[in-house]
C-alpha cells in the first residue's frame, strides 16, 4: 500500500501490496477525509478488495479519480458546514443510485450532480472506474446560481457540452501536475462547460433571477482589487436596489462580505503559487486582492486556508513543509 502526497494537496495511494482488509480501512478514511465525514461504504467481498486513489486541489475545488472493487457508498447527509455538492463522471460501470426517495442510473458517459445535503446512496456492482468533481455551494453558484434545478439528473458525456467538460475533467485527471495554467483557471473551466452543460434545462422561471445572481458575482469578481468596493456599487452596474443585491446573493447562500472575501482570497491564493510572482511582495499581492492592511489580509488568508500566506507559498512553490 502505497501513500503519496503533493506538494499542492495532492494525494495519490494505492492499494497494492496491502492485505485487502488494510486496505479497505484506509480507503474509507481517505473517502471520509476528502470526500464526506460520514461516508459508509458496504463491500459484498472485503477479501478481495483492491482500489486506487488520487485526489488534486484544483482552485476552490478538488478533484478526485476512484478506480475500486465493487461496492455500495452511502452518505447520510451532511449535517453543519459549507454546502457541497459532487459531480460524478462514470467511465466503467453503471452507478446505481438512490437520493432520498427517488432512483435512478448514471450510466457509462454520463454526468450527474448531487447535493451533499441529500442522503445518497450509490452501488456499483463491477470494478469501476470514476471521476468525482467536489465543489462548495458558493464557487459553484457562481456557474450555476441554482444548482439544486440541477441536482439529481444524469446527462450525456458526449453531449455538445458534455463532451468538452468530459474531455477536461478526463486530461486534469492524467496531466494536472504538468499543466500550463494555474489549476484556479482549470476550475473556472470546469465550472464554465458545467453551465454551458446544463443551458437551457435549467427552470424558466429561475433563468432571469439566475442570470442577475452570476452577473453580480462576476461584477464582486471583476472589482474585487477595489478596497471600497461596496454593494451599491455592485447595484448600481446592474441596474437594481441594493435590497434586491443582497436578496439575490441570499438566495445564491452568500452575502456580499463572503462573496467578495471568496474571490479575494482565491486571487491571493493563485497569485502566491504563480512562479512568475514569485518575488512580488506579500503586502503588494495584499493591496492587489483590495486589503489595505497586510495582517488583516494574513489573518484573512489564515483562516481560510489554514496557514498564512507566506508558508502557503513556500509549501506550494517548493513542496517543503
Amino acid at each position: 500500500m502505497l501513500l503519496q502526497q503533493g506538494a499542492c494537496g495532492d494525494v495519490s495511494w494505492t492499494s497494492q501490496g496491502a492485505p485487502p482488509l488494510e486496505a479497505l480501512a484506509r480507503w474509507r478514511s481517505l473517502a471520509r477525509e476528502m470526500l464526506a465525514p460520514t461516508l459508509e461504504f458496504v463491500v459484498p467481498e472485503p477479501e478481495g478488495f483492491s482500489a486506487h486513489w488520487r485526489s488534486f486541489t484544483v482552485g476552490p475545488a478538488r478533484l478526485v479519480t476512484l478506480e475500486a472493487s465493487p461496492l455500495t457508498a452511502i452518505h447520510p447527509g451532511a449535517g453543519a458546514g459549507e454546502p457541497m455538492f459532487q459531480l460524478f463522471y462514470c467511465r466503467r460501470t453503471p452507478i446505481l443510485t438512490r437520493v432520498g426517495a427517488k432512483r435512478f442510473c448514471v450510466n457509462v458517459g454520463e454526468f450527474v450532480l448531487v447535493d451533499n445535503a441529500k442522503p445518497l446512496e450509490m452501488r456499483l456492482d463491477d470494478v469501476h472506474d470514476a471521476i468525482d468533481l467536489v465543489m462548495p455551494g458558493a464557487w459553484l453558484r457562481r456557474w450555476l446560481p441554482d444548482p439544486l434545478a440541477f441536482v439529481d439528473r444524469p446527462f450525456s458525456a458526449t453531449s455538445r457540452w458534455g463532451a468538452p467538460l468530459a474531455a477536461l475533467l478526463s486530461a486534469m485527471a492524467a496531466d494536472l501536475e504538468d499543466a500550463a495554467l494555474p489549476r484556479s483557471v482549470l476550475a473556472d473551466q470546469a465550472g464554465g462547460l458545467l453551465a454551458l452543460a446544463a443551458g437551457r434545462d435549467q427552470p424558466v422561471v429561475s433563468r432571469h433571477k439566475s442570470a442577475l445572481i452570476q452577473r453580480a458575482l462576476f461584477v464582486i469578481e471583476e472589482r474585487q482589487h477595489d478596497p471600497e468596493l461596496h454593494p451599491r456599487d455592485v447595484a448600481g452596474a446592474l441596474g437594481i436596489s441594493k435590497r434586491y443585491l443582497h436578496a439575490l446573493l441570499a438566495e445564491a447562500g452568500t452575502t456580499f462580505v463572503g462573496a467578495l472575501t471568496r474571490v479575494r482570497l482565491e486571487r491571493a491564493s493563485q497569485m502566491l503559487t504563480d512562479p512568475r510572482m514569485a518575488r512580488l511582495q506579500i503586502a503588494e499581492i495584499a493591496l492587489q486582492c483590495g486589503y489595505l492592511d497586510p495582517s488583516y489580509f494574513a489573518r484573512a488568508f489564515r483562516r481560510r486556508f489554514g496557514m498564512g500566506p507566506r508558508d502557503w507559498r513556500r509549501v506550494r512553490l517548493t513542496g517543503s513543509a
